[in-house]
């Protein structure tokens, strides 16, 4: 199946889309899955209000897209649950930046969704089952962790390009084929480098989380260059066993 944002009714004002904020089943780029069983109230769901976002505010074409420009928001009261996951309609702003090119894009099947937590307040089960979830936002992207969450058309035309772009991120975490240079475990992880790539396709952080991660280690630790690798793996040990709890 396909997840794609669809268009339910446009206005001057405004756009209402909507598609499944989570599916049940079905493992994403990172292993991970959600069913009927995880819990996904938090205050912001009690108000009833998840603000929404353009890839999770994240801005590595200096565009001036960060996570205060706010495209709309999911309307909780709308949201059912069903055997294949949480449905919900969102209202965007047509006078926020960059909306109007985005809905030539939901209306080409173009756009997913990625949902975030609340930080430090999520678990998950060994085998990758996630038991909490908080919502506190949403984000609309081309690139979601949860593949079903675009068309069947757009994963078809990405998965031709890689062959022109093999070393294309991008293009692998939608198609899911393996990612360039990825480092999967601990062991594997022989440079700086090696460990922000971890950071990322492991862990699950963005490339800035990752960078800041990195750099705020450096800066706590005040260790040399040939020292800081080690401290480093010793770390992201630490930190995975705290998440696999």
């Amino acid at each position: 199946m396909s997840n794609h944002l669809k268009a339910l009714s446009k206005s001057q004002n405004d756009i209402v889309v909507g598609n499944y904020i989570v599916l049940f089943g079905g493992k994403d780029l990172a292993g991970e899955f959600f069913t009927k069983n995880t819990r996904f109230e938090s205050g912001y769901t009690d108000l009833g209000m998840l603000y929404v976002d353009f890839e999770h505010g994240l801005d590595p074409d200096s565009t001036g897209m960060d996570d205060s420009q706010v495209l709309g928001f999911v309307d909780w009261k709308t949201a059912k649950t069903d055997d294949t996951g949480i449905f919900v309609e969102r209202v965007l702003n047509r006078r926020a930046k960059y909306v109007d090119l985005l809905v030539e894009m939901i209306d080409a099947g173009f756009v997913g969704n990625s949902s975030e937590a609340v930080r430090g307040k999520t678990m998950r089960q060994r085998g990758g089952e996630i038991t909490q979830w908080p919502l506190k936002r949403d984000t609309l992207t081309v690139t979601p962790m949860e593949p079903r969450m675009v068309s069947s058309n757009i994963i078809a035309a990405a998965k031709s390009l890689t062959e022109f772009f093999p070393a294309s991120r991008t293009l692998a975490a939608l198609t899911g084929a393996p990612l360039p240079d990825e480092v999967k475990t601990i062991e594997a992880i022989k440079t700086v480098r090696d460990a922000e790539s971890f950071l990322r396709d492991v862990g699950r952080l963005s490339n800035a989380q990752a960078t800041a991660f990195i750099s705020r280690f450096k800066s706590l630790t005040g260790q040399r260059d040939s020292d800081e690798l080690g401290a480093l793996v010793a770390a992201i040990k630490q930190r995975n066993a705290v998440l696999s709890k």
